[in-house]
């Protein structure tokens, strides 16, 4: 899989056809779980394609403003309790979600609302929680809407997008603060074509009410993930959209050499000029 095509062609759909996907590619979905990038692999989780039947019982729980989307497919991501589960579960499910598109098939998160209840009407009998739901399927063809992409309160915009392209933030917005030149002359960049590629998988990143709340910053060899106070996100949504933006950086990144290490998820010991009230939530070394 190319991540860096990939990540820039995945689009959120919530029109989906009643045609359900082949039993072989459920087979090599199943079959990539169990080898897909986790971003704490000592977390125990499992995935399980939802029987349709079932589908039913998640209204009242799931979905944006409990509406949820009617798909053929979702997979149903369970999680055991620990530290940073949420985003380890926002990781291996925008694997997933990156595994599908490349086999052409479509995707959409969504929100879990009541993580108990869902396990109730799910019937889960085990102590994991539910913590991804992904519903996947086949779009019904759309080639231009318009979507809502909201900074804050006093920046919120109605963009007209062709099959809902992205990026949603453009890099050098994204880019809070840095210490290699690249807001000064953007033309640094050229010289770090993975770095770039990954900065631009990062953006493209999906997230709820497509808010982004997060900038990144660069230095002294670190890539940090800043999180921003955003009182619109619930706190499982939060550290779902971080976990599935470090997927796509680190994906890109290291698809070509594999030669960059992996997430530290704290904040480096140096100091760190980051915008107000935000927290460095993880870096890399790049």
């Amino acid at each position: 899989m190319n991540y860096y095509k990939t990540a820039t062609k995945r689009k959120s759909t919530r029109d989906f056809k009643e045609k359900t996907v082949p039993r072989n590619i459920l087979n090599e979905l199943t079959e990539y779980f169990k080898v897909c990038k986790r971003l704490i692999p000592e977390i125990d989780v499992e995935m399980t394609i939802l029987d349709p039947k079932v589908c039913p019982n998640m209204n009242g729980c799931a979905g944006y403003e409990d509406f949820l989307i009617e798909a053929p497919h979702y997979i149903l991501l369970t999680s055991e309790e620990a530290d940073n589960y949420m985003l380890n579960a926002g990781f291996i499910g925008e694997d997933l979600v990156l595994k599908l598109t490349d086999l052409g098939i479509s995707t959409c998160w969504i929100t879990i609302n009541d993580t108990l209840k869902l396990k109730e009407r799910l019937r889960i009998t085990t102590d994991k929680l539910p913590v991804a739901l992904i519903a996947f399927g086949y779009e019904n063809a759309i080639t231009t809407i318009n979507r809502l992409d909201i900074v804050n309160q006093s920046n919120v915009t109605l963009k007209k997008r062709t099959n809902y392209e992205a990026p949603k933030l453009y890099v050098e917005d994204a880019i809070y603060s840095e210490d290699m030149g690249i807001k000064a002359d953007n033309s640094t960049l050229d010289h770090y074509q993975d770095l770039y590629q990954a900065l631009v998988a990062a953006c493209c990143a999906p997230s709820f009410l497509n808010r982004q709340p997060y900038r990144f910053i660069i230095k002294d060899g670190l890539f940090m993930v800043a999180a921003l106070e955003d009182y619109k996100t619930d706190e499982n949504d939060y550290y779902l959209n971080l976990g599935i933006l470090m997927l796509n950086f680190y994906g890109v990144l290291s698809e070509r050499s594999g030669a960059y290490g992996k997430w530290e998820i704290k904040a480096p010991s140096t100091e760190i000029d980051k915008p107000e009230g935000s927290r460095i939530i993880a870096y890399i070394h790049i």
